[in-house]
């Protein structure tokens, strides 16, 4: 949200310098007659010439003094390295033509400096072109770093839950949901969240603020260790309910919360069925879970959380080896 009211904003700048603009010419020379006439000329453009730091999503804006062909203004321009562009989708006119906004396909690389150019092929509405050629720079962001440690304390190695959050619910008199780090075959440290049959629907969670960007190119990955003890009840409530469910919270490119959720069980639910997010495991054996978060879509542009839910009648569910990895 933030990034799209700057980018609304900016564009809100760069219409109010056109009308300072418009006495901005170039002095070109008719052909055949010997008469200087007036032609068009850059005004404005962002990012700005030397600009560091620029966001790998930006889009290129242009502002002319004056309304400009589209065709031959379009195929004026270069930009090196090249971006992947779109014709129907890449290039917008804006302000009667006066001004030009490209926004690449992709986002552009990380610790790049591109090269702008506007060729004096560029003509305006009454086929006059720029009087010379406009050139100018600007370098990216650099990668946000590969996390050493998310979520922290993601093996438990710490022996408690150190850096997450517990919380459960349950009926007065039921019994509650416990979490402890056990050792289980080769592992040393692995987080057991448990309740004992019962027949009061009970929860629990685990929960930790992450609060990281993450690279808008490459590949995003959360993993994670399950097993799912035997001693889970059969009965599942209808409403999604289940031995553990695993939610990422994140923000897309434009600042708008999304989540991505998955569930496991290995008893099918009473009744109420399966929920599209809900994968089988097999029930006493740990399965390595992996997920490229940069396939979803929209794709993750900043993790504010992930959370892990336990509920149901009864459940034995073990975790380990919790990782974000770019």
């Amino acid at each position: 949200m933030y990034r799209r009211l700057c980018r609304e904003a900016l564009v809100c700048v760069l219409l109010m310098s056109i009308s300072i603009g418009m006495a901005y010419s170039v002095t070109a020379v008719a052909a055949g007659s010997g008469q200087k006439v007036r032609g068009p000329g850059v005004v404005q453009v962002y990012p700005s010439h030397g600009m560091d730091n620029v966001p790998v999503d930006t889009s290129i804006h242009v502002v002319f003094s004056e309304p400009m062909d589209e065709t031959s203004t379009i195929s004026a321009i270069s930009i090196s390295p090249t971006p992947e562009l779109s014709h129907s989708t890449s290039w917008q006119f804006l302000h009667n033509n006066s001004v030009l906004v490209i926004t690449p396909a992709r986002p552009l690389k990380y610790s790049t400096t591109y090269r702008v150019t506007v060729k004096r092929d560029a003509m305006n509405s009454g086929n006059t072109g720029l009087g010379q050629d406009y050139e100018w720079s600007f370098t990216t962001v650099e990668s946000p770093a590969s996390p050493v440690e998310l979520p922290r304390n993601g093996g438990f190695a710490e022996g408690d839950i150190t850096g997450w959050k517990w919380s459960h619910t349950e009926e007065r008199g039921s019994r509650a949901a416990q979490w402890s780090i056990v050792s289980d075959k080769d592992r040393e440290h692995v987080l057991s969240v448990s309740r004992p049959p019962t027949f009061e629907m009970g929860s629990c969670s685990l929960e930790q603020a992450i609060n990281a960007e993450v690279p808008l190119t490459g590949l995003v990955f959360l993993s994670f260790d399950v097993m799912i003890g035997d001693y889970t009840l059969k009965q599942y409530d209808p409403k999604d309910t289940y031995p553990l469910k695993v939610t990422v919270t994140y923000l897309d490119k434009d600042g708008k919360e999304q989540s991505f959720v998955r569930a496991y069980y290995y008893y099918m639910p009473v009744d109420g069925g399966i929920a599209g997010f809900s994968e089988f495991v097999e029930a006493g054996k740990w399965a390595q879970k992996s997920y490229n978060l940069s396939a979803e879509i929209p794709r993750p542009s900043h993790i504010k959380s992930i959370k892990l839910e336990f509920c149901g009648w009864a459940w034995l569910c073990m975790v380990d080896n919790i990782r974000f990895v770019w």
